[in-house]
């Protein structure tokens, strides 16, 4: 008498491969939206310490940190000191001893040769050898996980070819770059050119008002190096380096205007290039979590804020003392 194996026939074994095969695809989408999950918490933990270092910063001074250092009035395309509101350090750089970067913060501050609470500096002395030194320090504490690793330096030829790129942004309101966000409070953020706000003037409330968001910038590609797209540069205080501006909604598919530009609206990132004025500098919030950026408030809390939200109510956040009634969503 024969003896018989149990075992699968083919059919079987295709049927069950199948069967596999449609769990494992249904188990996908879960497991990338859990991993985006634990990348957006670590995102919002790292925009709840820089807002942390930032009123450490005022508690130290009693102001929060300048946007931008101009004290010179020093203009890029014009001589030193010559009076119009120009590009120099960052908010970034002011505070790397509240983000536990005292080495990078001495460097820079021989640089500065100044207190940090003072308005009076060395115009765009950052941006010596010792300057990109510090600024092409990758920290971090200034990139947000969600967005795609990242190796490419900035080459457009003006000198800035070393620095490294950051995720977060301060906000200086809700139109363009320029020292009328200094002047200005019902269009002025928290954050202007020369800026020494202090918490009283945050007249919209702390809780009202966003402080710091998210930005995207170039990745590496066949084309090569970005040229002269510098968003994201988080030393370099320029609109789109480490500033944005709420005159545009989140992930906005209007482009921004920046100083250094490279359009790429398949990832989220339009733009066209603006040389002057400065005042017309403008850069929306961008971020790659699905649908929305991460926002830290000026009181400490992070929210995050959808695609869809209102442009009023996002423009009336983005000003310390507008006076604006914004039911936050």
């Amino acid at each position: 008498m024969r003896q018989r194996f149990a075992g699968f026939t083919l059919v079987e074994l295709l049927v069950v491969i199948a069967i596999i095969g449609i769990l494992v695809s249904l188990l996908l989408p879960a497991v990338q939206q859990a991993r985006e999950a634990a990348r957006r918490m670590q995102c919002t933990n790292r925009l709840k310490q820089l807002e942390l270092a930032v009123h450490n910063y005022h508690d130290t001074f009693g102001v929060f940190p300048s946007g931008s250092i101009n004290g010179a009035g020093d203009n890029p395309n014009g001589a030193h000191g010559s009076g119009a509101k120009a590009i120099g350090g960052s908010w970034n750089l002011l505070i790397l001893a509240q983000m536990e970067q005292p080495a990078l913060h001495d460097q820079f501050m021989t640089i500065a040769n100044e207190r940090p609470e003072v308005a009076d500096w060395l115009g765009n002395g950052v941006y010596t050898s010792q300057g990109i030194t510090v600024g092409s320090e990758q920290l971090p504490a200034l990139l947000c996980p969600s967005h795609p690793s990242n190796v490419e330096k900035l080459a457009n030829g003006t000198g800035l070819e070393h620095l490294a790129r950051g995720n977060y942004a301060a906000c200086y309101g809700k139109a363009g770059y320029g020292a009328i966000h200094t002047e200005d409070a019902n269009e002025g953020g928290v954050f202007g050119n020369n800026s020494r706000f202090q918490m009283r003037d945050v007249r919209d409330g702390t809780a009202n008002t966003i402080s710091i968001s998210e930005l995207k910038f170039r990745l590496r590609s066949s084309s090569g190096p970005s040229y002269q797209d510098s968003r994201g540069t988080w030393a370099y205080a320029v609109m789109g380096g480490d500033i944005f501006s709420t005159k545009t909604g989140p992930n906005s598919a209007t482009p921004d205007g920046v100083w250094g530009c490279r359009n790429h609206p398949q990832s989220g990132m339009p733009c066209v290039q603006i040389g002057s004025p400065y005042t017309e500098l403008y850069a929306a919030a961008r971020s790659y979590h699905p649908g929305g950026v991460m926002g830290a408030m000026a009181d400490g809390s992070v929210r995050f804020f959808t695609e869809t939200v209102d442009l009023a109510v996002w423009q009336a956040i983005g000003t310390r003392s507008g006076g604006e009634v914004a039911e936050l969503p």
